[in-house]
């Protein structure tokens, strides 16, 4: 049995907004906030500055850790042979550079990954993003936000 995977995310909020990779399978599209997997070596700041760059082309400082989740796949959903454990690691960012309005392109686009989006705080609970619990408390304002000093938070095994 393989051990979880570990992995970063930048959450990236300007205006109400939130910084997302837009996905599509199966003709359905589906949004998370952007990261993916540590590599040796690398702490989980280094892995949200590198992922969301490549996945963006956003720059980011990485603050304080936000939330956290562990994913397995196998208690929800029948069908996964491999259950592919992850835990994912959200961190607060915020853009830099000279003109975070126009950042560069992408450079390492996820093989299923179709765009970049400001998705709308409030319309996080009308389209697909995951994880689900996530969305909605930064859709209805998280009381346990970690910049108001307030410790991460902890949300379980969630899709």
């Amino acid at each position: 049995m393989s051990r979880p995977r570990s992995a970063a995310r930048g959450l990236v909020v300007r205006d109400g907004e939130l910084l997302t990779i837009r996905y599509r399978t199966d003709g359905e599209d589906w949004y998370v906030a952007p990261g993916g997997g540590q590599e040796r070596g690398e702490s989980l700041a280094e892995t949200v500055r590198r992922e969301v760059y490549e996945e963006t082309g956003y720059e980011v400082a990485v603050g304080s850790l936000a939330y956290v989740r562990d994913f397995v796949p196998s208690t929800h959903y029948d069908d996964r042979g491999d259950d592919g454990h992850q835990v994912d690691h959200f961190f607060w960012c915020e853009r830099v550079g000279d003109d975070p309005d126009d950042p560069d392109e992408p450079t390492e686009r996820d093989s299923v990954q179709v765009g970049v989006r400001w998705l709308p705080l409030d319309d996080l609970g009308e389209v697909r993003f995951f994880p689900g619990p996530l969305g909605d408390r930064l859709r209805n304002g998280d009381p346990d936000e970690v910049d108001d000093g307030h410790d991460a938070v902890y949300l379980g095994d969630v899709d």
